[in-house]
């Protein structure tokens, strides 16, 4: 008789155990996400990330077209397609530990300070 109970409460622990590791989110996935603002001539964003995957938010603030390209250790990305005004796209990509360029590649906008340099440190 004393089994039956135990079985009984198999199913509601497993189901607690679960319903606990669902609400916290890996904190890889929200450590991996990185908010680029880009403006008139102008890229907002950290110029120190972890090493690792990490998805780039680009939202394009101004009122021209741009675009989002990095280029370091063994990565040379765009994004897909430009950005038009007050729109935002996502590039996913691995980092690894090293210096980076990131520039708007559209047109002269690099040359007119759109360009930042990001430095990727190792994973701890």
């Amino acid at each position: 008789m004393r089994k039956v109970p135990s079985l009984l409460l198999l199913p509601i622990l497993l189901l607690t155990l679960t319903a606990a590791s669902a609400v916290e989110p890996p904190a890889d996935k929200a450590a991996g996400t990185v908010d680029v603002h880009l403006s008139e001539y102008a890229i907002k964003m950290p110029d120190t990330l972890p090493a690792g995957p990490t998805t780039f938010v680009v939202h394009n603030d101004g009122n021209k077209t741009r675009s989002f390209r990095i280029e370091g250790p063994g990565l040379s990305e765009i994004l897909a397609k430009p950005v038009p005004p007050q729109e935002t796209e996502n590039l996913q990509v691995t980092l690894q530990p090293g210096e980076y360029k990131v520039y708007c590649p559209v047109g002269s906008h690099e040359v007119k300070g759109m360009k930042v340099t990001l430095r990727v440190t190792a994973k701890q």
